[in-house]
C-alpha cells in the first residue's frame, strides 16, 4: 500500500502523463488490421473445414445408429438425407415411415447430387439407405457427398468436399474426401 502512495506522489511531482500518444495508438491499430487481414482467410478455411468434418461425422454416426436400431428391434431401418431449402438434414426411421426428427448437418453444408449415389426418392428429393434387420445394407452400395456452399452461387459446391461411403453389403462405412484425380471415371470423393 505504501508503494502505491509513493508511486502516486511521484507521478504528481513529475507532471508527466504516462499514456500513449495518438501516433502510437494509430500504429498499433494499423498493425492489428494487417494481422487480421492476413489471418482472416486462414480462419475462414479452418471454420469451413471443421463444419464439413462435423457433418461427415454426424452422417456416418447416423448410419451406424440406424444399423444399431435395426439390429436391436429386428426390423429394417432407413437412413434418409435431403437438402431442405438449402439446409442439409438427415434422419432415421423404421422402413416405410418418415423420420420423426430431422437433424441438421450444418449451415454451410450442401449435398453434391452429382457425386451422391444413395438411392433417391425423386418425389421427396431424398436420398436413402435401407438397412435390414441385421443392420446390413439392403440394396445398392453408395455414397453421400457433402460440400461447402460456394459464396458466389449457394447451389454450387466448392472443391472442399467430404463423403461417407457405404462400402460393403454388410454395412461397413468409411469416410472419404476430395481428390483431383477421379476414381471410376466419375467420383472425386473417395
Amino acid at each position: 500500500m505504501k508503494f502505491l502512495l509513493r508511486f502516486r506522489r511521484a507521478l504528481k511531482q513529475s507532471g508527466r502523463n504516462l499514456g500513449f500518444s495518438l501516433l502510437e495508438q494509430i500504429i498499433i491499430l494499423v498493425m492489428i488490421g494487417i494481422l487480421a487481414t492476413i489471418a482472416a482467410p486462414g480462419w475462414n478455411s479452418f471454420v469451413q473445414n471443421r463444419e464439413l468434418n462435423v457433418a461427415q461425422e454426424q452422417v456416418q454416426m447416423g448410419i451406424k445408429q440406424a444399423q444399431h436400431l435395426a439390429k436391436m428391434q429386428r426390423i429394417p431401418y432407413n437412413f434418409v438425407i435431403h437438402d431442405n431449402t438449402g439446409r442439409v438434414e438427415w434422419g432415421i426411421s423404421p422402413e416405410n415411415r418418415s423420420p420423426i426428427e430431422w437433424k441438421s448437418a450444418g449451415t454451410l453444408i450442401r449435398l453434391d447430387d452429382k457425386q451422391t449415389t444413395f438411392r433417391k426418392n425423386t418425389k421427396l428429393n431424398q436420398w436413402f439407405l435401407v438397412l435390414d434387420d441385421d443392420g446390413a445394407l439392403s440394396g445398392q452400395l453408395g455414397r453421400v457427398t457433402m460440400c461447402i456452399k460456394s459464396s458466389q452461387n449457394p447451389s454450387d459446391c466448392t472443391r472442399l468436399q467430404k463423403c461417407v461411403i457405404m462400402s460393403t453389403l454388410l454395412g461397413t462405412t468409411r469416410r472419404g474426401e476430395w481428390h483431383n484425380q477421379q476414381r471410376d471415371d466419375r467420383f472425386n470423393c473417395y
